[in-house]
């Protein structure tokens, strides 16, 4: 996933705008982290293709101007002296602004095609070897980025919570008595939140399966972080997380504004499929309440795997077409005043910070994710679908029976946490008051089968009589 965006990142400069527009820019504002994507990473590729880019721009513009400049002074003067003889310097101007100009662009193509099929090449790209920023500023904010990427703190802007983990695509969630013992006359085990968290979590890791990762993060709204919280530094920057003291505050909470949650995430396919599981705990009153929210980001869009499509440049026929379709005559000079309106607004959104100002209806939320951007609407490979299931069912069922275990040792009756299991493990949702369900066959209560009736197939004559009687 990182090295297709960083191919991206290079070469495409509507991308990589809105990679600085929405998350470069924005020093004040969380990051969207995303399972199996080195944000930083893309970032730096960005900072590399937006300056080899800037670069091509002041050269193509200095051969136009120098050119256009020696042609229109030749017409000039032989206008001024009513000679013809100035004129013969008039091919040799536009020559060199020709030569120049493709000669750039030749230089340009084979660089961009050098970084995609060497740097960027399968099997032998490496995040960390992507190349750091010139200019100082975007050092420090990258560097700044990569801190907050690595914390477990997240601050969604929007009303969904989970933004960068893709689409929410169910869940369940359900209370249990823990003071109804399972064994009469014997007194159930008080137990603590972050006891059950820290079983069930080792239990998930136990799968050992690769590419899974359990971890404890935070979500709190854009909307609802204040210096006095430790969420946000006096300049009104983002914190890349808290410590486990804040985590165990908020764990005594029991509707506190930011939710405590263990995200358990799954990649697959190469990072193609990202399956993420996020529970939460809380003791309410003398009942245990338990709730899962699942989340899936879908394989990128095809414009994203064109660049594996690219072969480097080598033969003569290559460099041959490559110089053909560099030709230019003219260019690059209204695109340096856009570097040049970059570079001011960069210089603007991340200059030093001065204390932030008291206003509390600032979100501070991540406004944009790399990965769901580039995320398609729908999985591109049909056992792409059936192994998001296969993910989500063989977790869960390591969750409950953690949770089981778990109550069991306590003396908690788990009878109605087994009959929830096997609900939603078996149908995969859970319908509580005020919800509803469709599907082809719906079955109910003990020993219960649902059967589909398929209607019985009819001729034309019997379909024309039907039509007749309407």
């Amino acid at each position: 996933m990182t090295r297709h965006l960083c191919c991206a990142a290079e070469a495409d400069f509507v991308f990589a705008q809105r990679l600085f527009d929405h998350i470069v820019r924005q020093p004040r504002r969380g990051i969207a982290t995303s399972p199996g994507v080195d944000i930083p990473a893309v970032l730096r590729h960005a900072c590399a293709g937006r300056r080899r880019r800037a670069l091509r721009d002041c050269a193509l513009a200095a051969f136009s101007l120098s050119g256009l400049f020696t042609a229109l002074g030749t017409i000039a003067v032989a206008i001024h002296t009513l000679s013809l003889a100035p004129l013969r310097l008039l091919p040799w101007a536009l020559g060199s602004m020709l030569l120049g100009n493709t000669l750039v662009r030749f230089v340009y193509g084979l660089t961009l095609n050098r970084a995609i099929t060497v740097a960027l090449r399968p099997g032998h790209f490496s995040p960390e070897e992507a190349p750091n920023p010139v200019k100082p500023l975007l050092r420090r904010r990258i560097a700044q980025i990569e801190e907050l990427t690595r914390g477990n703190l997240s601050i969604y802007r929007k009303f969904e919570p989970f933004t960068g983990y893709g689409q929410v695509i169910g869940g369940w969630s359900f209370a249990i008595d823990v003071t109804k013992p399972r064994y009469e006359g014997a007194p159930t085990k008080p137990f603590e939140v972050h006891d059950i968290r820290e079983r069930v979590a080792a239990q998930v890791r136990a799968l050992n399966w690769k590419g899974l990762e359990v971890t404890d993060r935070i979500f709190v709204s854009g909307r609802d972080v204040w210096k006095d919280d430790g969420y946000v530094d006096d300049t009104g920057c983002p914190l890349p997380g808290v410590g486990d003291t804040k985590i165990d505050e908020l764990l005594a909470e029991r509707d506190g504004r930011a939710r405590p949650y263990t995200v358990i995430r799954l990649i697959g396919w190469d990072g193609e499929l990202a399956l993420t599981i996020f529970l939460r705990f809380a003791i309410v009153q003398q009942n245990l309440f338990i709730e899962a929210s699942h989340s899936v980001l879908t394989p990128l869009q095809a414009r994203f795997h064109k660049y594996d499509k690219v072969r480097p440049i080598r033969s003569a026929w290559s460099l041959a077409w490559l110089a053909v379709r560099s030709i230019g005559l003219f260019g690059g000079v209204m695109d340096v005043f856009g570097h040049l309106s970059e570079f001011v607004r960069d210089r603007s959104a991340l200059a030093e910070p001065a204390v932030a100002p008291q206003d509390r209806s600032f979100n501070h939320g991540a406004s944009y994710c790399v990965r769901e951007e580039a995320s398609d609407s729908r999985y591109q490979r049909y056992f792409q679908k059936l192994d998001s299931e296969m993910y989500t069912k063989v977790v869960e069922q390591r969750i409950f029976d953690a949770m089981v275990e778990f109550l069991d040792e306590r003396n908690v009756h788990t009878g109605e946490l087994i009959e929830r299991q096997t609900t939603i493990l078996n149908n995969g949702v859970l319908v509580t008051g005020g919800s509803s369900i469709s599907g082809s066959s719906v079955a109910a209560g003990d020993n219960a089968q649902a059967t589909t009736h398929m209607p019985a197939p009819s001729d034309n004559r019997s379909k024309k009589g039907k039509q007749k009687e309407k």
